[in-house]
Formats: C-alpha cells, structure tokens, sequence
C-alpha cells in the first residue's frame, strides 16, 4: 500500500524549461528560462496524431438504402501547435517584441530529487523535446493598467515540427550465445506494422547483426547473420552460403526486402521472409568490383541506388542489388582508402577514409569531390565514421586520436566537437536518430563508452557521467557499429542497437537500449 503523501504522479512543478535559439545544433547553446532567459510557461499544446478517419461505403448487396464499410480513409495531421509565455525581465530586451524570423527548441526535463537547472544531469524521468517551433503571432497582452500592476506578459502562438520526449536507457547484452564472435555491424530491418499485412511489429522487432568468421583452423566457421524478430527475446542464426571462414564482412544493410553483407571483393544478399522477417539463401554477387579495390561500407538510398565505398578511393553503385555495381569514381577523387559513407536520404553523401579524406556528392551521388576544407583535422587521420544531417551539416570522427568534427557550411570550414575524453582512442560510429539526438561511439583502446546529445549535438553526454539517459552500459572492449530504427521520433530516439567486442577480447556483444514505456 502507498504511503500518505507517495510521489508517484509528475506535476507540472516536476518541470522546467530551456530554449534553444536557432533550433538543435552544435553551436546554439541551450538557455534556462528564468536565469539566463526570460521566465517562460508552454500551455494549451496540440499534438494530432491523425488528420481525420472517414469510412469507405459502398451499397449494401444484401439491402436497399443500406451500405457496408470497405475501408476507411485517414487525412494527413496538422503540424503541432502551442503557446509560450514569457514575463518580460528587467535590464534586457525580450526577444519577442523583436522580429522572431528562425525556429527554436524548447526541452522540458521531467523528474525529481534532482536540480532541474541541470539539462544534461537533473531530470529523473524524461525530457520532453518541442523541436522547431516557429512563433506565428505574438499576443503582447495589456501594456498599461489603470490602478492593477500585473506582471508583464507576452504570449507567442507556436507551429511544431514534431513533439516526442525521450527516457533512461537501460542496456541488456543480448545473443550471448549466437555472437560468440566479434560483432561487425548491426541494422535494424522492421518498418511499423498494426497486424493488417503481417505481424504486428513497432518498428524495433526485427533486427540483424552481422559476426566475423572464425579465421583459418579446423573446424573453421564462416560468417553468420545473428537475427531477432521479435525484438530480442529470441535469436537465431543464418550462415552465408560461399564466404568462407576466412573471409570477414565489413557491413550490412536492408536493401528493399533483400539483407546484404558486403565479403571480400563482393557482397552476399538473401531475401527477407515478408511474414517471418528470416532471410533466406545467400547469393555472391562481385560483379563490377575492381580486383584489389575491394568495398568498405555501403549506404542505400533506394533499392536503385545503393552506394558502396572502397579501397584506392573507389565508389560504387548499385541500380540492381542482384546484379552487381558500376564504377562510379576510379579513384579520380582521391587514391585513399574510403572506409564508411552516409548521406541525408537526399542529394547529399559523404565518403570519409584514410589519410583525413572527405569527398562529398551534392547531386545524389553522381559525382564526388573534396570539399573546400578537404583536411577537417590537418592531419593523416583515418576518418572511420561519418554522419550526413543536411546539405550543410555533416559529422565526422577519427580512428586515431578519437576526434569529432563537424561542418555547418557543407564542408566550407570544420570545427572541433570536445567530448569527454576526446583526443585519444577511436571514434567508431556516428548516429543521429533525430534533429536532436545522437550518439557517438568511442574507445580509448580496451573500453567501450557512449555520448549522447538531445539538443543537436550542443551538449553531450558520456555513459559515465552520470547522466540518466543511461541507466546501464556493461564494460566491453569496444562498440562498432550503431543501429536506430525508422519508425517516428518517439521510437527512434527511445531504441538503440550497439555491436561490438566484448570484454574477453574474442567474443562478440550485442546491446539493445530501450526506454521503458508503460
């Protein structure tokens, strides 16, 4: 029985508020309203999750002047409306009787037993993210009285891009038995289903992971995709028919209803069961790789146009993943080895590798060329991770010295993202799930850590910072790759996949980080 006076329920004193002028990015410091911004109150917020839903009637056969329901039809939603108000400090000008001309942020940690003030540390429960808010109109209010002295306040009418909160993410070593190899790379392979074409499914059920083969010895084991269909309860494991247990994958990926994991020289497909999520046989495809220019990574835009890096700054293309690539730089860019490329889902994709070399497409991959800035670090760093945000905002990390750049003018110029522990180790991976988060994987040679931002990369934090983002990350050697899922900002930013080496230093691991939901 809860005691008189348990605190189970949030309330609205469990909240604060800080802004974000400019919206989530590196360099737009997040403010705290009523120390270094004005007093501010979020009120009368609107999410709608459906436009409308009307049925679908046709004639009833069976009756006149009656009719049955076939289907029904839903509406796009409106975007998320609110209004903020502010009390107008002494000593400064509010912002509001100004021209309000970009979108900002607004964050609301939730929680107790913590100091609010604290954006990274002080929330106990959750952090509500109101992303790209534009002020509409602003209602100014009364500005004089006759005999009252009320307090100054403005009210900005607000239109949202969207409105999701993220949690604590609780760690849990999963396939213990099934990756007792090091663990290459992960992906998540799920899109949202409600049960009308398949099993119903939020996006975070189907998951794949790609391990290393057991190398040369008797008995020899090849390479095996370790799977999940049911978000990590249950494992299984899929051996890729031709790589042998020598050869080692680098990367893998859902290319339309197909899984592919790039070998030696080729890559290995297999069609996904539509209803079971299980792949099916492998097949080898090389066709169109140049003999010692060998594939390192691949990022699909679409199922006609899958782009793959290699080794002499070599780039490929794929319009068919079933019938092989085409060149589409022979080295011509740069002669370094390309290690990982990412693109926003548009016109732009960025090649990193060896040697500090960036090469950016701006025409969805048709050409590639260094950017004006082509040495982000000054220095022959091998770039091993790279995130592409927009035209203008790319990431990138470095295999040695553990450095994180990034660039807010499409590679005209690269700035130094400090992080805890930064300048040593490795960067392995770069993730952003949303405008605002992201997560970066770092080790400083024989740990696995991991820093978070949910402001845009402005402010980060580690795992072991005490931040309670991160209710448990085991000790392992090292992270190598990150999976988010696709399915909305509430599931992408709540769910998180992390392959890597485990702590004996042959073994695999595989960690899914999720926010508990009730």
């Amino acid at each position: 029985m809860p005691k008189p006076g348990s605190d189970e329920i949030t309330t609205q004193q469990h909240r604060r508020m800080f802004i974000q002028f400019g919206g989530p990015g590196p360099n737009n410091p997040v403010k705290y309203a009523g120390q270094d911004a004005q007093y501010m109150v979020l009120e009368g917020v609107t999410k709608p999750i459906l436009g409308g839903l009307t049925s679908i009637r046709v004639p009833d056969p069976n009756q006149l002047k009656k009719f049955r329901v076939v289907g029904r039809k839903a509406s796009a939603p409106d975007l998320p409306t609110g209004t903020l108000h502010m009390l107008e400090k002494h000593g400064v000008l509010p912002f509001q009787l100004g021209e309000i001309n970009c979108p900002f942020n607004v964050y609301i940690p939730v929680g107790s037993c913590k100091d609010l003030s604290d954006f990274l540390n002080g929330w106990t429960d959750f952090v509500e993210i109101y992303s790209l808010a534009d002020a509409t109109s602003v209602d100014m209010g009364a500005r004089t009285a006759w005999e009252e002295d009320n307090q100054a306040e403005d009210s900005l009418a607000l239109t949202l891009d969207k409105i999701y909160a993220i949690g604590a993410l609780s760690f849990g070593e999963k396939a213990a038995a099934e990756a007792d190899l090091e663990v290459v790379d992960v992906v998540y392979g799920s899109t949202v289903e409600c049960g009308d074409c398949g099993p119903g499914d939020d996006g975070t059920k189907k998951i794949y992971a790609i391990v290393k083969s057991s190398g040369a010895g008797s008995p020899g084991f090849p390479t095996e995709v370790v799977y999940t269909v049911d978000g990590g309860a249950n494992w299984s494991q899929a051996n890729i028919a031709g790589m042998g247990a020598t050869e080692d994958p680098v990367a893998i990926d859902i290319v339309g209803s197909k899984l592919v994991v790039i070998g030696s020289g080729a890559y290995y497909w297999a069609t996904i069961n539509a209803k079971t999520g299980v792949p099916g046989t492998f097949t080898k495809v090389s066709t169109g790789f140049v003999a010692a220019k060998n594939p390192n990574d691949l990022f699909v835009l679409s199922p006609r146009e899958v782009f793959f890096v290699g080794n002499g700054g070599y780039i490929y293309k794929s319009t068919d993943i079933a019938a092989g690539v085409t060149v589409v730089d022979a080295g011509s860019a740069t002669t370094s080895n390309l290690l990982r490329i990412h693109g926003n889902g548009g016109e732009i994709l960025a090649a990193v590798g060896a040697s500090d070399t960036v090469l950016i497409s701006v025409d969805r991959g048709e050409t590639f060329a260094a950017p004006t800035d082509s040495s982000p670090s000054g220095l022959p760093l091998s770039i091993g991770a790279v995130a592409v945000k927009s035209k203008f905002e790319i990431w990138l990390g470095t295999l040695l010295s553990g450095r994180v750049y990034f660039t807010l003018d499409g590679g005209e110029t690269w700035q130094m993202k400090s992080l805890a522990g930064g300048g040593t180790g490795s960067i392995r991976d770069i993730v952003f799930s949303t405008d605002e988060v992201g997560y970066i994987l770092w080790d400083d040679g024989s740990t696995a850590f991991i820093h978070t931002t949910w402001d845009g990369g402005s402010n980060w934090a580690r795992n072991d910072s005490g931040s309670p983002r991160f209710v448990s990350w085991p000790v392992f050697d090292r992270g190598n790759r990150l999976a988010v899922p696709d399915a909305g900002p509430s599931i992408n930013s709540n769910n998180l996949v992390v392959g890597g080496l485990a702590g004996n230093g042959s073994d695999g691991i595989l960690l899914i980080g999720s926010a508990g939901v009730l």
